[in-house]
């Protein structure tokens, strides 16, 4: 497993350490302001000390391997600015009533600016800042512990069709739940309408913030190359038409290549603009380096070109291995229809060969592909024997 320590340099550690001083005096003056005992100050200091900088440490490690969600290991800034603000919400939450506390919003927003784990471990750190501050309960820890890490479940991997309606309605209902249970039910006095003033107000809160950091999120992450995607991966572009004049053949191998990548990739759950511009223009030869820098490819589309170019021994990533076993199923039946004119050709056979022979000489062993993911992708190219007629 290769580490990649390109994106934690000085800024995120001066971040670090400056949210770490951050927490800790805040915990103090917030401590002192409300009369905390001294020696219980000092304790709290200690243990959200640990938990920020174990929040930090864990964050740092999952960026280093490249195990967050989205590119967030390529933008690590972002979470420290959200932890940031979660912290602060959490201190000023010390002040405010139990059954006010967005804590929904800010499991949400570390969540999806690192990954679930790391989202959930800094926000059970950020809420117990405002537990610790204002001596509640076990049970008021544990109605937004559980809402929160319901709430991320349902946010988790956001793809394009960013579908927020189902998961933002199931959240909130789930906090509403949450807080009757914990802080309505258990009240002593009868339970009336007033009582669910403040979880009401909460929840209206909590969604206008989660709308807003929806919107904010699907601008910077989930919708920010749409621009790009559009223009590179239209057919008819530019520089597609230019190589459909001067090398037709070419052309449709790529377009033959991209409609393999497509069904694979979402048959897979992977990244299918990135796969399929890739296979628009992974025949570019010399001239792909110049073009991704005129067209400002994204970094999903160069990583695969480059572990492309590179060798079939240096595939890591799952989108390269799929554009590997399309370009080369393509390239190996247009041969073999070229070459045997008069004959029927056996696709099955031909595509269990190839298959074999990628499996022994060891083409995947350092890719994140499983073994089976390969022979499901085997299926599958079995399986489009009628396609195979367009490559005449």
């Amino acid at each position: 497993m290769e580490e990649n320590k390109n994106s934690i340099d000085w800024k995120f550690y001066l971040t670090e350490f400056g949210i770490l001083v951050f927490g800790v005096c805040g915990m103090w003056l917030f401590g002192s302001i409300k009369k905390i005992a001294t020696d219980r100050i000092l304790a709290n200091c200690v243990v959200i000390l640990l938990g920020l900088a174990e929040s930090e440490f864990h964050f740092r490690r999952e960026c280093i391997y490249k195990k967050t969600d989205y590119d967030n290991d390529d933008h690590v800034l972002r979470f420290q600015v959200c932890l940031m603000i979660g912290l602060v919400i959490a201190l000023a939450c010390g002040f405010l009533p139990v059954g006010g506390w967005p804590f929904l919003f800010v499991f949400v927003m570390l969540s999806l600016f690192s990954n679930m784990n790391t989202g959930i471990l800094a926000s059970s750190v950020m809420l117990l800042v405002s537990v610790l501050l204002c001596g509640g309960t076990v049970g008021e820890y544990a109605l937004y512990l559980i809402s929160g890490m319901f709430a991320v479940t349902l946010f988790r991997h956001l793809g394009n069709e960013f579908r927020i309606g189902i998961p933002l309605f199931l959240s909130v209902l789930c906090l509403l739940v949450c807080e009757t249970a914990n802080i309505v039910l258990v009240a002593n006095a009868k339970p009336d309408f007033e009582m669910f003033v403040i979880p009401m107000a909460n929840m209206i809160i909590t969604s206008i913030l989660l709308l807003g950091l929806l919107k904010l999120f699907s601008s910077m992450v989930v919708y920010r190359y749409r621009e790009i995607y559009l223009d590179i991966n239209d057919t008819e572009n530019a520089v597609l038409a230019e190589l459909k004049q001067e090398n037709r053949q070419m052309y449709m191998h790529c377009i033959h290549t991209a409609y393999f990548c497509e069904r694979l990739g979402k048959q897979f759950g992977l990244d299918v603009d990135a796969l399929k511009c890739a296979a628009y223009y992974h025949k570019m030869g010399n001239a792909l380096d110049t073009l991704m820098e005129e067209k400002q490819f994204p970094p999903a589309v160069r990583q695969i070109l480059d572990e492309y170019r590179s060798g079939k021994k240096n595939m890591r990533k799952k989108e390269t291995a799929v554009l590997v076993c399309s370009d080369t199923i393509v390239s190996s039946i247009t041969y073999m229809i070229h070459r045997n004119t008069e004959k029927q050709i056996d696709y099955g056979k031909v595509i269990d060969a190839i298959f074999q022979k990628m499996f022994e000489d060891g083409s995947f062993d350092r890719c994140n592909i499983t073994v089976e993911e390969f022979r499901m992708m085997q299926r599958i190219f079995k399986e489009e024997k009628l396609y195979y007629d367009f490559l005449h």
